[in-house]
């Protein structure tokens, strides 16, 4: 009798300085303000979120929460400021706790980037197409440790590499895809796992 299991096919993906997502936010120049440098931009409160520049990707956002979109448009404005490039350094920021959740439910904040970083390891989430919903079982990620073995990663091994990349991962402002058009600011910010050294990322 002929088998009806097929072999698995494993996708081994490194984690050397790759980019998990990039998004295009659009902000509006609050009215009190006139910018036409990103230097210039010295408080959060001078730019107003409009939305991301791809409509496929904000909605994306909603399967991790309602208000991630919000959320994530934070993260790039202290990224912008030089104020956090990693998401247990956004959560660090006190008054990103307060301004959305309250002082005593700082953890719904990681619980919430941990969701993020599994879309977008396991799922097509962060691209510009709507999101199909699927979780990609057959990937697992590398990582060269300290003592220079090589680590790897399947989904049962998932937590650990999430709850790893919530300081691993870089958060930065692509400034040759971020531009300033009269009262509106488009900012890229991408989400990029650290470049290989001789004790981290192969």
């Amino acid at each position: 009798m002929n088998t009806q299991l097929q072999e698995r096919k494993v996708d081994f993906v490194s984690l050397n300085k790759k980019v998990l997502a990039e998004y295009v936010f659009v902000f509006k120049v609050n009215d009190a303000y006139t910018i036409t440098d990103l230097n210039q931009v010295h408080d959060k409160h001078q730019l107003l979120i409009q939305g991301l520049e791809n409509k496929n990707q904000q909605l994306n956002l909603m399967f991790v929460d309602s208000v991630f979109f919000n959320i994530l448009s934070d993260v790039v404005l202290e990224v912008l400021l030089n104020k956090a490039h990693s998401f247990n350094q956004y959560m660090a920021l006190n008054t990103n706790c307060i301004s959305f959740i309250g002082n005593d439910e700082c953890k719904y904040l990681e619980y919430k980037f941990m969701d993020f970083i599994h879309f977008m390891l396991y799922s097509n989430f962060a691209s510009t197409m709507p999101y199909n919903g699927e979780t990609d079982l057959n990937r697992i990620y590398c990582l060269k440790s300290i003592n220079e073995e090589i680590e790897y990663f399947s989904i049962y091994e998932q937590f650990a590499l999430k709850k790893k990349l919530l300081d691993d991962l870089i958060l930065f402002i692509d400034y040759a895809k971020s531009t300033i058009v009269g009262d509106t600011v488009r900012l890229c910010l991408k989400i990029q796992t650290k470049p290989q050294t001789s004790n981290n990322l192969i």
